[in-house]
């Protein structure tokens, strides 16, 4: 008998997984690839999360619970084990850096303003905003990412000005596809956790929709009203993280199980060619007070 837990999950992973392959695909992925891909996660996620209580995980148990041969485990435990399957993301490395060029007083004007920094010279200046908040980043490199993705324009001097505090990578580049993955897992986290029956506290995830759909000449408003109230809602959460996030000096000094990583993520989508026309999603990663967020 189909345990219909199980079908409905699977049901589910095959709608999700739709506008991913897609992605794949558009981008030469073929399947062996990312069922290749897709092993790994599975070892390491067993490996990591579904261990006996006091005793260490085995192969065998992991092999059990995958259904992978224990040969097959192994293999890829060694790959994890060396890193092999880990590619190194500088979105957060870049993100990072904006927000610190907005947040850290040392590299803010009169009234809060960001200054525009000169590369390496005087006291505050680019470079020591990458080594302050990039980790082993060079400095170069940093200056022409977040030019060549507009958070930064050049002025005479020369003296740079930041444009952005978000770092939003273009289209088609590697970097838009690491975001893009952050920003999937972040929302599957939360719907995880959700529905982990051992979870006490949900997190909130709501969406709203038009169940009848809307005429389609309207879908540009509705885009330009998400915007407007987007933008606004994430300034606002950006405002909570300037007086509440602590800095690198308070950070280095706790035990990282005392950090939380918080956030939000608000998406559209629109589909002319199916029942559900538009919708708004928010996800919530942390406990914030929404009715006093100013």
């Amino acid at each position: 008998m189909v345990d219909p837990v199980k079908k409905s999950l699977l049901s589910a992973f095959r709608s999700l997984m739709r506008p991913l392959i897609r992605i794949l695909l558009r981008h030469g992925v073929a399947f062996r690839e990312f069922a290749d891909a897709i092993k790994t996660v599975y070892v390491d996620v067993c490996e990591q999360d579904f261990r006996l209580q006091g005793k260490k995980q085995t192969l065998s148990r992991i092999a059990i619970i995958t259904g992978l041969t224990r040969k097959e485990v192994a293999r890829i435990a060694e790959i994890i084990k060396t890193g092999e399957h880990e590619m190194t993301s500088n979105v957060d490395r870049v993100s990072n850096v904006l927000r610190g060029w907005y947040q850290d007083p040392d590299f803010n004007g009169p009234y809060g303003i960001p200054r525009e920094l000169s590369f390496d010279k005087e006291h505050a200046n680019f470079t020591e905003l990458v080594r302050r908040y990039s980790g082993d980043m060079p400095a170069r490199a940093m200056l022409e990412e977040v030019l060549r993705v507009g958070a930064v324009e050049e002025l005479p001097g020369p003296f740079y000005k930041v444009l952005s505090r978000s770092y939003i990578p273009l289209k088609v580049d590697p970097s838009i596809m690491e975001f893009m993955g952050e920003a999937l897992r972040d929302l599957a986290e939360t719907l995880d956790y959700n529905l982990n029956p051992d979870t006490k506290h949900p997190l909130l995830e709501r969406r709203v929709w038009t169940p009848t759909g809307i005429d389609l000449t309207k879908a540009s408003s509705f885009d330009e009203t998400v915007r407007d109230h987007g933008e606004q809602f994430i300034d606002r959460i950006e405002n909570w993280f300037d007086r509440n996030q602590l800095d690198e000096s308070e950070a280095s000094k706790m035990p990282p199980e005392e950090i939380a990583r918080v956030g939000v993520g608000i998406y559209m989508f629109a589909d002319k060619n199916k029942e559900k026309i538009s919708v708004r999603s928010v996800k919530n990663l942390g406990n914030i007070d929404y009715e006093n967020i100013d």
